[in-house]
């Protein structure tokens, strides 16, 4: 899974674009979605115990 920005006629929008077993899913969001994305990202990693959120070693 990734994000990606798009642009179309309209504006610049973002994706969380998925690829599984050759198919291509694409789920869209205006940048106001986009933000309360990222806001509850945030949040539900700052819930997790404090061990978990860390990076794995390289």
């Amino acid at each position: 899974m990734s994000f990606r920005i798009k642009r179309d006629s309209d504006g610049v929008f973002v994706v969380l674009a998925s690829n599984a077993a050759g198919n291509h899913q694409y789920y869209p969001f205006d940048t106001n979605e986009f933000e309360k994305f990222v806001e509850l990202a945030i949040e539900i990693r700052d819930a997790l115990p404090s061990g978990i959120n860390q990076k794995p070693p390289v």
